[in-house]
């Protein structure tokens, strides 16, 4: 993966969290909130197994903060 494929996905990546925090805050303004409720529940849960998985790769808090956010995009940019 390019360094700008990467930095794509983890820009749509983090409009997905902003459209599953603002379901959270006024589900009624969100189309689809509870939706979005359950891909964050996915996230977090397949995020949290990336962490536990490849802990050995994390080099300090914001690799596994960026992993929790942007998962294996951030894994790619650890590997590289």
């Amino acid at each position: 993966m390019s360094p700008s494929t990467i930095k794509i996905g983890k820009v749509i990546t983090s409009v997905v969290w902003l459209m599953i925090v603002a379901s959270v805050l006024a589900p009624a303004q969100i189309p689809f909130a509870t939706v979005f409720l359950w891909v964050g529940v996915f996230l977090v849960v397949a995020h949290a197994i990336e962490v536990v998985v490849y802990r050995r790769l994390m080099r300090g808090p914001g690799d596994y903060l960026q992993t929790m956010l942007f998962g294996l995009l951030q894994l790619k940019t650890i590997k590289q």
